[in-house]
């Protein structure tokens, strides 16, 4: 049965044709799902829909696109912060830890185009695994970009950079599609800083006061309770 039509501005329109497009391709794959499963669930006839996206393929590359997009503002963001977090080393591994959220945060906001991106869009199709493609070549080098500053400061231990790279980003795709898309309601704080005290244990040389480090990276209001 068809939601009641409701008028709406054309950039409100498109935006709401989008959120079900998503849901309905999260839901259904991108195989099964069809403009008519779109249509029905936005309440809009199959003409409207024609008026702002030409095919099945249009609209998924269109949420493919505002995934990565969106996605590649934030990393751009995050590696501008931890740069700038090396003005004062003690605020680092807090910076880290702080973008590490942001992540979890931003895919725990996005599900469904989390879901697209990662279940649906990879390997489907040319066009639609170049942009997951282009966005994980673009976190790639930011991560790989951060790993190698902080073993310039002597922050990090001495390992393979690339090596340390790809299992870091490997690891953190499943932590995300394990504990936040099928664990509903997973505490993103208490995630990340489970993956920080990892890294840290992993990856932070042993310079006297671990826990002192350990502290200052997993900075959270629960963790400023318990002290």
């Amino acid at each position: 049965m068809s939601v009641p039509k409701k008028r709406l501005p054309a950039h409100e329109r498109r935006e709401q044709i989008l959120g079900i497009a998503a849901k309905v391709f999260s839901r259904k794959g991108y195989r099964m799902a069809s403009v008519s499963d779109i249509v029905e669930q936005s309440g809009i006839g199959r003409g409207t829909f024609y008026i702002y996206f030409d095919s099945k393929k249009d609209i998924f590359l269109e949420l493919i696109e505002k995934y990565f997009r969106d996605f590649a503002q934030m990393l751009e963001e995050n590696h501008r912060r931890l740069e700038a977090s090396f003005d004062d080393r003690r605020t680092v591994l807090k910076t880290w830890r702080d973008n590490m959220l942001r992540v979890l945060e931003y895919h725990r906001d996005n599900p469904h185009l989390t879901y697209i991106a990662y279940r649906e869009a990879l390997g489907r199709d040319e066009d639609f695994s170049a942009k997951v493609e282009e966005l994980s070549a673009l976190a790639r080098e930011k991560l790989h970009a951060e790993f190698q500053l902080m073993c310039d400061h002597g922050m990090m231990r001495e390992c393979d950079v690339e090596v340390v790279t790809t299992i870091i980003m490997g690891s953190a795709i499943n932590v995300i599609l394990q504990h936040l898309l099928m664990e509903k309601g997973r505490d993103t704080e208490e995630l990340a800083d489970t993956i920080m005290e990892y890294n840290i244990r992993a990856l932070i040389p042993d310079i006297g006061d671990t826990g002192r480090a350990l502290r200052s990276a997993l900075y959270s209001d629960k963790a400023r309770v318990d002290k």
